[in-house]
């Protein structure tokens, strides 16, 4: 017997790649051992990397499925924290997705469609304000980390829609099902406490470091389950109370959040819903608005009065969803709404101070200390900068509008802007383009309404310098700019294929 030549034989039948997996896995059982769980999770990762750079399609499925499970771990060996397993991922997908589009390229259409222009210049303008930025080296790495998160959801997102019809649907529905499987725990974890308001605010961790980041997630969420519920109603009973499950346990989230602006932003998504289902005349509409500014003017002394004797708070013990509707005017003593005041007025000082190139991407939590007024600021105003500062201590600008403008100049606050009103014409005509026989129309209507989710939620707080909003965010993006082009050149029912 040739005792060399069998384990040659034998060795031969594990590749390279099976022995660096394996050795990865054994890397992975010892930090499981040791309760080191960076050293756990660090080979996982690499091999899912592996996984990715050799088959991009597939890590982007993985990364929509892991998106909602990531979680904010310390690696104090390397002295960061990373939401993992997104963030490694995301960074992973830019390097595979400047690859490809190396490699292969993007039709013209793509680069020249209005809203990858608008991408383009708001991804410049982040840079060009970080060059100018007080503290140059902070705001810099800031806006690397945020370009790279979101080049994979926009331009990866366009790359793969564009010869696979199946894409975006597969994309969006793994958002939908890994995402309602958060929801169902949680639920469950909210039951224990008797759903008890209190217990919203760790009830998300730690999957979601806030509970308005978690609620942000549950509005852009439940329209897509809304859309393909009524797009299986009379095709299949069965997956019609699937989508409908889905959309009740995404809204249990929202509800069990307690975030007023997510609520209001999913009533105006559905109002959108119903404007365009309806064919309501865009001068009614327009007309309705005139008459309510009428109304509203005459009786301004009586809604001064009203907003003026209004003391219900949104951060009370025994606040039910009621009440939580009523704070949102309350402008006397919920403290949730003054401080959001003093945040407003801080960032437009900002803006007037330096209203062309701001004070650098990622710095309103470092310099608005000094514009805050000592008359505006609450009992949980934060006074001083720190030396250090850990995730959410230095606070923002509780509106994207402000962060964006304050940080970036004014021209940034209306590229925003305008980027947003392109996305919704830009849908709303795919919508009207579109057969209401075919699943796109759905589907254009589902991120319509999404999009407008966060039109709303944008006047309240700011989450697209958080990996896991901007990625869906600007997926949303890639998705109307993708469905626009194909129906332009094709006009076909099966753009997206169900």
């Amino acid at each position: 017997m040739n005792v060399k030549k069998y384990i040659d034989d034998y060795s031969s039948a594990f590749s390279k790649e099976y022995i660096f997996i394996l050795i990865l896995s054994i890397c992975s059982l010892i930090g499981v051992s040791l309760e080191m769980i960076p050293l756990a999770i660090l080979p996982i990762g690499l091999i899912i990397s592996l996984i990715v750079l050799l088959n991009i399609r597939m890590g982007y499925y993985i990364t929509a499925f892991l998106l909602p499970f990531s979680a904010n771990i310390q690696y104090h060996f390397i002295g960061i924290t990373l939401n993992t397993p997104l963030e490694p991922l995301l960074l992973i997908l830019t390097v595979a997705t400047i690859y490809r589009l190396t490699a292969d390229g993007l039709p013209v259409s793509y680069i020249t469609h209005p809203l990858s222009i608008l991408f383009f210049l708001f991804t410049g303008l982040i840079i060009v304000s970080s060059f100018f930025s007080v503290n140059l080296p902070v705001s810099l790495r800031m806006a690397i980390q945020t370009i790279a998160y979101i080049i994979p959801a926009y331009w990866g997102v366009l790359y793969l829609s564009k010869d696979d019809n199946t894409f975006i649907r597969k994309l969006f529905l793994l958002f939908l099902f890994s995402f309602s499987m958060v929801c169902f725990i949680n639920f469950f974890r909210h039951a224990a406490f008797n759903f008890n308001r209190s217990a919203c605010w760790y009830i998300a961790n730690p999957f979601y470091s806030d509970h308005t980041i978690y609620a942000t997630m549950a509005a852009f969420m439940i329209p897509i389950a809304f859309v393909c519920t009524i797009w299986y109603f009379k095709k299949s009973g069965t997956r019609t109370l699937f989508f409908a499950f889905l959309m009740i346990v995404c809204s249990s989230g929202l509800i069990l959040s307690y975030s007023r602006a997510a609520m209001i932003s999913v009533l105006i998504a559905f109002a959108l819903y119903f404007y365009i289902r309806l064919k309501i005349s865009w001068w009614i509409f327009a007309a309705l608005v005139v008459v309510v500014l009428i109304v509203a003017a005459a009786n301004q002394e009586t809604l001064f009065m009203s907003v003026k004797r209004n003391q219900t708070e949104s951060k009370t013990l025994k606040t039910n969803l009621s009440n939580q509707v009523k704070s949102i005017t309350n402008v006397s003593n919920d403290v949730s709404n003054l401080e959001r005041l003093n945040r407003w007025k801080s960032a437009i000082r900002m803006i007037d101070k330096h209203p062309f190139l701001g004070f650098g991407y990622g710095m309103y939590q470092h310099e608005y200390f000094p514009y805050q007024k000592a008359s505006e600021t609450t009992q949980i105003s934060i006074r001083n900068p720190q030396s250090k500062y850990h995730a959410g201590t230095g606070g923002t600008a509780h509106s994207e509008y402000l962060l964006l403008s304050s940080e970036n100049g004014l021209f940034m606050g209306i590229t925003y802007v305008v980027l947003l009103i392109a996305a919704i014409i830009i849908s709303i005509k795919n919508i009207s383009n579109l057969s209401t026989d075919s699943f796109a129309w759905y589907l254009s209507m589902g991120i319509a309404m999404s999009i407008t989710t966060y039109v709303v939620h944008g006047f309240f707080n700011n989450f697209l310098d958080t990996s896991k909003i901007s990625f869906v965010f600007f997926a949303f993006l890639a998705s109307i700019t993708s469905i626009s082009i194909k129906q332009k050149n094709h006009g076909s029912k099966d753009i997206v294929s169900i």
